[in-house]
């Protein structure tokens, strides 16, 4: 029997080409997008997975209170980590670790600039890092020894097994360290990345403030014993830092450190947003394209019935039951499914290298052949098989042998109404994907062409290091004689997110208890004409004003938050002294778009300061920086020249949305695609049957528009149909994908009336095709045409 379905089946594909082919470029198109978003989404989710205790590590956090709300963040106390192994038995490792650090490591003559952190010694315990060379347990104990990783080691001493040689460390803390770990391999889902790990204590011992319960700055990760509840443990160490300083607000929680990747977006004291949005909008987006796939098939299936409807009458008149006829049909979608699975594996192989490069992945094709994924694989086409074609195989089943028989197939509402309802469905999915393609696109294109507050242009900094730190000045003042070069100063920012930030300021007429938390900013005099912000009221530092060492200019949030009526001149008080105010600048964007701009204190303190901000003429920039290079190395002997260009740095803030703006671009576009062969199939069915009905109204005179009309208008109806049902929905959407942004574009009129009008345009260039086809055909030949 069933060798019989597939000598059918195969008879069938072989007679209906243009139907076969239709739906399995249709449902292999359909396919391929679901699988490499499927590949995509799986990376997504075994980030951070790969820890052999990854349910029992936690991030340990804080929520800060202030007067304007809650912050949280991922910073701690430097202490933190020890006092909570040694107070809370529940804990069994804890360890603090800095955030990456791009540093210089020295071997002989080989020079390396790698990322790198300080951590205590239980990372190796807590984290799943295992080292080639070198005990885990003891590997970071001692304050001279670092572990660096494999590929360090081949570049500095062209070897793997280097415990015992000893690397020049060029940073903050300068020093010889032993190597005592060579790390294997850190696995691509690990959001942890260091090539090189150095004791905390080196840190510790070189910042005091590290030692401080009312300094945060560092990370605290805990492993905690097997059987406890850490929302329980939560709860007890909430009030921690609290006990430890009593001016404190702080309060601890725990989060789940394999969550972190997915879920650590916080507004305001709750758990927001993340990538996990992203996860579930191209879960979505992949369900919809699968969906139109098979939305599709049914409609080619059940509009071309008639070609199989004596077959039908003819297999039930010699005693074929419904249960048979429906398998039949079914067993055919399956095929065409399987067929349609191979076909998209073989353009998954094809497009991975090009898809890993857009999303910034390194997926492999062989992880499709893990049995898990070969069992998803297969249900999923075993699903779009049979979601397919059950309603084509129930209705044509359905069929009653003496109506076909005798030539009459057609049911005159249900089998119609349903059609068009699975065609207003299918574009009604194609259309929301348009618009939320336009208005990713559109938010991205704002993003980077908002006016910032200040000039990111050939705007280059480098990091204060080695002599630099004491001849800043020097170096400065050599960069500023360079022709290419118009202004070069010093500041404590990039400007790239919240970096230094601090409460505990005060001013008069603040009200009891209220506590803001402020961005902390050190730079000198050239900064305003480097960056070119503006001043709302009062001047910028000056080296002419001795007393700028104790002044403050402030930004228009802070001023707001002050409620100052005559802010310059006015004594505020922090860290246990007085500033004064010379001066206001006008807001500029220091942050991502999803927050709003934060207040800022900037003080006159070079001295404070790690980057060097240089500001090129944009001639001969590479000329220019070959100078600067040159005096860099006159300057500081012995270190690796690096720098980094501000609005390149400000682009991968947002190289995430980016990303998935071109992926929902080339998905919206693929699931057009998908829709369109669908009405093209559709059309071509209604240009078949009206045939004769085409024929006879030519003869009587109908012009070529008039036939065009009549071609299209059931479709433009049925269009404008899934226009109203998709454009609510989109806006509902969008407007929520949009929130998490304070700075967005509006929702206007525009953007749905240009994606529906763009959807319509495409319809009707689909349709056209069919539509003049059968205009232009011969009337007589028409009327020749037999049923």
């Amino acid at each position: 029997m069933l060798k019989n379905y597939l000598l059918i089946a195969i008879r069938n594909f072989r007679r209906h080409k243009s139907s076969f082919f239709i739906n399995l470029i249709g449902l292999s198109a359909g396919l391929t997008c679901s699988v490499l978003i499927m590949l995509w989404v799986l990376d997504e989710l075994s980030v951070d997975k790969f820890h052999e205790n990854g349910s029992r590590i936690f991030n340990v956090m804080e929520f800060q209170t202030y007067a304007d709300g809650v912050f949280t963040t991922i910073s701690t106390p430097g202490v933190l980590s020890l006092a909570l192994k040694e107070e809370i038995p529940e804990i069994e490792y804890a360890c603090t670790m800095t955030w990456p650090d791009e540093s210089q490591l020295t071997h002989g003559d080989n020079k390396f600039r790698m990322t790198g952190r300080y951590a205590d010694p239980d990372i190796l315990k807590i984290f799943s890092f295992p080292l080639l060379y070198g005990d885990p347990e003891t590997a970071l104990e001692d304050p001279t020894s670092i572990v660096i990783s494999r590929e360090a080691a081949r570049n500095l001493f062209g070897r793997e097994d280097v415990i015992g040689e000893t690397v020049e460390y060029l940073s903050w803390d300068n020093g010889t360290f032993e190597v005592t770990g060579v790390l294997d391999e850190i696995p691509d889902q690990s959001t942890l990345d260091f090539e090189f790990l150095i004791p905390f204590e080196v840190f510790r011992k070189n910042n005091p403030w590290t030692t401080e319960w009312g300094n945060n700055g560092p990370r605290t990760y805990a492993t905690i014993h097997e059987g406890v509840d850490h929302k329980e443990l939560s709860e007890k160490i909430k009030d921690f830092v609290k006990s430890k300083n009593e001016d404190s607000s702080i309060e601890l929680f725990l989060f789940p450190y394999e969550d972190y990747y997915l879920r650590g977006s916080w507004e305001n004291g709750k758990q927001s947003g993340g990538r996990i949005v992203y996860v579930r909008i191209f879960t979505i987006v992949a369900t919809f394209i699968l969906l139109i796939a098979c939305i599709n098939f049914m409609n080619l299936s059940t509009a071309r019935s008639a070609r199989r409807a004596k077959e039908v009458g003819i297999r039930k008149t010699l005693g074929a039951i419904k249960q048979v006829l429906v398998g039949q049909f079914l067993g055919e979608a399956i095929v065409i499914s399987f067929l349609s699975l191979f076909l998209s594996l073989a353009l998954v192989a094809v497009l991975l290298p090009s898809f890993n490069e857009l999303t910034d992945k390194t997926i492999s094709i062989l992880s499709l052949f893990k049995p898990a994924y070969i069992i998803g694989l297969i249900m999923i086409a075993l699903i779009t098989g049979i979601l397919s074609g059950s309603y084509p195989a129930l209705y044509l089943s359905s069929f009653i042998p003496v109506k076909v028989l005798k030539g009459r197939t057609e049911n005159k509402g249900g089998e119609a109404f349903v059609r068009k309802g699975l065609v207003v469905f299918q574009y009604s999915l194609s259309v929301i994907l348009i618009i939320a393609t336009a208005v990713i696109y559109l938010q991205i294109h704002f993003i980077q062409n908002k006016n910032l507050g200040y000039d990111q242009d050939n705007l280059m900094y480098l990091e204060v290091n080695g002599n630099l730190e004491e001849n800043y000045e020097v170096f400065a003042e050599r960069l500023r004689k360079i022709p290419g070069i118009e202004e070069a100063g010093v500041v404590s920012h990039a400007f790239q997110g919240r970096n230094n930030n601090s409460g505990g300021v005060s001013w008069p007429g603040i009200a009891p208890e209220t506590n803001i938390l402020f961005e902390m900013v050190a730079t000198d005099e050239y900064l305003i004409d480097i960056m070119d912000f503006e001043m709302a009221e009062g001047r910028f530092f000056s080296s002419d004003y001795g007393t700028d060492t104790s002044a403050v200019v402030i930004n228009e949030k802070a001023l707001e938050i002050m409620n100052l009526e005559e802010p310059v001149g006015t004594t505020i008080e922090f860290w246990d002294s007085e500033w004064k105010i010379i001066g206001v600048n006008k807001n500029f964007h220091f942050q991502s778009m999803r927050s709003e701009i934060a207040p800022m204190i900037m003080r006159y303190d070079p001295g404070f300061a790690w980057f060097f901000f240089v500001k090129l003429s944009g001639q001969n920039i590479a000329s220019t920086i070959s100078q600067v290079e040159g005096i860099y190395s006159e300057l500081n002997p012995g270190y690796v020249f690096n720098y980094e260009f501000l609005d390149e740095e400000y682009a991968r803030l947002y190289s995430s949305e980016i990303r998935v703006g071109k992926l929902a671009g080339y998905f919206g576009i693929l699931a057009v695609l998908i829709s369109c062969l669908g009405l093209f199939g559709l059309s071509a069915y209604t240009a078949e049957r009206k045939t004769k009905e085409i024929g006879i109204r030519k003869t009587l005179g109908a012009s070529f528009g008039s036939i065009i009309m009549l071609l299209s208008r059931d479709f433009t109806r049925l269009i404008l149909i899934a226009l109203v049902v998709a454009i609510p929905v989109g806006f509902y959407f969008m407007s929520e994908w949009l929130a998490d942004y304070r700075y967005r574009i509006d929702l206007g009129w525009w953007i749905f009336a240009g994606s529906g009008a763009i959807a319509i345009l495409i319809a009707w260039l689909t349709i056209s095709f069919q539509s003049i086809k059968a205009a232009h055909q011969n009337p007589i030949e028409s009327l020749k045409i037999e049923d």
